[in-house]
């Protein structure tokens, strides 16, 4: 079996969750970012199976991956498959894949499920070590579960209530024209630039230019964070996200390798905001269970 994972992703999150997909489905995948610099993907038709991945942006889909599902040609029942990271479980967010998937039915797409998987927030606030370890390790069980399902032809019903259609669809209609209009709003700390570039080279949107040692913030910004996240001197102010925002690599691998990290943190430990997170990992370990797969064998 061959398949295609179109993904977009500002900080690599998404990526991440794609590149696991890669390690556990029993065949040929490749994985296609969602870039304005990146190649051109192939069309879906040498595929047998396509995934379309993206981080929920104001309880929905970004604009680069619908804008690229409209692009594509014909599906003719191919099947495809949703998944989408964001850095909260809450139910709310149940309904962001409606516009995207509503786009693959209309081009003839045979959309078998989508999974919501939680990982560490690139904008709000910084999860703590030991949550961001406890959200690798369960996104890596889900994954391999959510794989074994694909193999054995699994079929959700992915339709959603009006009530999470339309939250959804406000927030999108009110988030995507703001952060065009927001863009132009970041600037570089000159004492602080190291004059990289990756944020240049990074952005999905090819939406910062550098000239004359000056960098420029156009209008087709989407809010990824991928510029501020990922600058090694944080040098990246973010217009009026400045008290949202993280900056720095979350190092997922090593996180999941510190004994000293105490697992699981929910809902073992869980206090303050963290608690809300109970009902998303009850889910996770009920699922994982009746599939007889123990999160605990993924901690290395």
């Amino acid at each position: 079996m061959k398949v295609a994972l179109y993904v977009f992703s500002g900080t690599g999150n998404t990526l991440k969750v794609a590149a696991l997909y890669k390690q556990y489905l029993n065949a040929e995948v490749t994985v296609y970012r969602i870039a304005k610099r990146s190649p051109v993907p192939p069309a879906p038709a040498e595929f047998d199976l396509i995934g379309f991945g993206y981080p929920i942006h104001a309880f929905s889909a970004p604009e680069p991956i619908l804008k690229f599902a409209k692009t594509l040609p014909e599906l003719s029942g191919k099947q495809v498959f949703v998944f989408k990271t964001s850095g909260e479980g809450l139910h709310l967010n149940d309904g962001s894949s409606q516009k995207l998937i509503k786009i693959l039915k209309d081009k003839g797409g045979d959309v078998l499920f989508e999974r919501h998987y939680v990982m560490p927030y690139n904008m709000i606030y910084r999860h703590s070590d030991e949550m961001a370890k406890q959200m690798w390790i369960y996104t890596q069980a889900m994954v391999m579960l959510n794989a074994r399902q694909i193999e054995n032809g699994i079929r959700e019903n992915t339709n959603q209530s009006i009530f999470k259609k339309i939250f959804s669809a406000v927030f999108r209609v009110i988030e995507q024209p703001f952060t065009h209009v927001h863009g132009p709003l970041f600037k570089v700390n000159a004492s602080k630039c190291i004059h990289c570039e990756r944020c240049v080279k990074t952005c999905p949107q090819a939406n910062i230019t550098y000239k004359d040692g000056k960098f420029d913030f156009g209008t087709e910004c989407v809010l990824c964070m991928g510029c501020s996240f990922q600058c090694p001197t944080d040098a990246i102010s973010v217009g009026f996200f400045k008290f949202w925002k993280v900056n720095g690599s979350y190092r997922l691998n090593e996180l999941k390798k510190d004994e000293s990290l105490y697992f699981p943190l929910v809902p073992d430990r869980a206090k303050g905001i963290y608690r809300l997170y109970k009902k998303y990992y009850r889910e996770c370990d009920a699922q994982l269970e009746q599939a007889n797969i123990n999160v605990a064998d993924f901690i290395d």
